[in-house]
């Protein structure tokens, strides 16, 4: 509805007409079409918001455990990741606790755009899933500037690889450590070949395996600034 105000201008909407008053300029709009909601575009919605919420609570807890910032669009690649991991739509939004069962599609998505995996890596570990609920992982030997690309001015770097179990089909998302190794490698020390084994917990939800390089650099007298990368190197069901 239209109202007359005190400067004689006219406010509001007649029929599919709007009257608009942006400082001296007076004019005239079409009133914008509203988007009809379907039924699959509420399911989406719904789906977003439970990708998002979920996501939120996982990543906190992830990032908090490698010791890493959050770089910039984090969040937003993250989740966008997550959401393909999702395969029953119905499942999710029925409150059934089925929809998040793709965990593979998290495997090669990069924590810091900046500094790819791929970019300072040149090794590529093999993973084997054993008897009675274990993980192998085969590990070669890692030398500085061969199977380790630092970045200029770096002389060391710690290799992180965790090992956890998250229940996205679970409201609070719990996430709990099954095994972590920590690896230093520098100019003058190279780690030698190995085999990492570790029990896993036979529950229901996914097996991630992320790993995350650090470099450092000696140059700064109080803070030493550290560089990372990280990725998702792994990731299976829990119950496979």
């Amino acid at each position: 509805m239209a109202r007359l105000k005190k400067n004689g201008n006219l406010s509001g909407a007649i029929g599919n007409v709007v009257f608009v008053n942006d400082g001296g300029r007076e004019f005239v709009r079409a009133r914008p079409d509203r988007v009809k909601q379907t039924a699959q575009t509420k399911a989406a919605a719904g789906i977003f918001g439970l990708v998002s919420s979920r996501e939120k609570t996982f990543r906190l807890q992830v990032l908090r455990m490698l010791g890493v910032p959050a770089p910039q669009y984090f969040a937003a690649r993250h989740r966008a990741r997550i959401r393909k991991t999702v395969t029953g739509d119905n499942g999710i939004t029925a409150g059934t606790g089925s929809g998040f069962g793709n965990p593979q599609a998290m495997v090669g998505f990069s924590f810091n755009p900046n500094m790819e995996w791929e970019s300072c890596t040149n090794f590529f570990p093999t993973f084997e899933m054993v008897p009675n609920s274990g993980m192998k992982v085969q590990l070669p030997e890692l030398k500085w500037k061969n199977q380790i690309t630092p970045p200029k001015n770096c002389s060391s770097s710690t290799l992180k690889l965790l090992a956890l179990t998250a229940d996205f089909n679970t409201a609070a998302v719990p996430v709990k450590v099954q095994a972590k190794l920590e690896l230093e490698i520098s100019r003058s020390s190279a780690v030698p070949d190995q085999d990492w084994n570790f029990p896993v917990d036979p529950a229901e939800g996914w097996l991630l395996i992320i790993g995350c390089l650090k470099f450092a650099s000696p140059n700064q007298s109080s803070v030493m600034k550290e560089e990372f990368s990280a990725a998702y190197l792994w990731a299976g069901m829990q119950g496979d």
